[in-house]
């Protein structure tokens, strides 16, 4: 019974976090560092959807998760129109978005969409 009862807590608490990792990262996030925007969206069924569109480039990129961890997703980035291949790491750092690729990190920034 005490197995049964650990392994219901634990369940729970790992569905958790990673509903957090998810609620942390979903949302438009922007850098200085960057003409692109990134936007992250998450459903329960079709899991991690991320969009990268730039107004100065007037292009849109999307990525495919590859990998899914407890405080990380990890994408593939590909620009069909130059060949560009990629992978990015995500992480959640302190209300900010980290972004890892090429051993550098870029840091996004929540970007507030306002509506009428």
């Amino acid at each position: 019974m005490k197995k049964l009862l650990l392994s219901i807590v634990m369940l729970f608490s790992i569905a958790m976090y990673s509903h957090d990792l998810s609620d942390k990262l979903r949302g438009a996030w922007s850098s200085d560092r960057t003409s692109y925007y990134v936007v992250i969206l998450h459903d329960e069924e079709k899991g991690y959807e991320l969009v990268n569109f730039s107004f100065v480039e007037n292009q849109t990129l999307e990525e495919t998760v590859v990998e899914e961890g407890e405080d990380y997703i990890k994408t593939r980035l590909y620009n069909p129109t130059n060949k560009f291949e990629t992978f990015i790491t995500y992480t959640f750092v302190e209300g900010e978005l980290h972004c890892e690729f090429k051993d550098e990190v870029t840091v996004y920034k929540k970007y507030w969409l306002m509506t009428n």
